[in-house]
């Protein structure tokens, strides 16, 4: 019994240290990715709003990387942009808007969908002008 539990001790420490082993190796690929600069980025320009009469609050910051960000709103709403330089030296600029809708972004670096194929239009048409049993529907606009 005793060599059992020695055994699963052994065992738990030797996975611990992979563990342990197997985070550094992703924050060293991270750090390698991002670079050193980002990891000593500092803020070098700050600027909050206080709330005024409507509750509406404004705050904008800088780092010394190039990452910008700025937003405005209030509790139900915000709208805001971030841009900085992607890894590969891509402009990425990314504008947003959180309300009760949920949150909304746009940026040319986004996957934007295809287009709608033609017949696929053409059936959604038929559809809004025609009845189940395919006769048109009156006063179909």
């Amino acid at each position: 019994m005793r060599y059992f539990l020695v055994g699963w001790l052994v065992v738990l420490a030797l996975i611990t240290v992979v563990e342990l082993d197997a985070r550094l190796v992703r924050i060293r690929r991270i750090r390698r990715l991002v670079g050193a600069d980002e990891h000593d980025a500092q803020i070098t320009d700050f600027r909050v709003s206080p709330l005024d009469d409507e509750g509406v609050f404004k705050y904008a910051f800088k780092t010394s990387n190039g990452i910008d960000v700025q937003a405005a709103g209030n509790a139900l709403e915000t709208i805001g942009i971030y841009s900085y330089t992607s890894p590969e030296g891509v402009p990425i600029e990314t504008r947003y808007i959180a309300d009760e809708l949920g949150f909304h972004v746009v940026g040319r670096h986004l996957p934007q969908p295809p287009p709608t194929p033609d017949y696929i239009l053409r059936s959604l048409e038929y559809i809004r002008t025609h009845t189940e049993d395919g006769k048109l529907k009156p006063h179909v606009f």
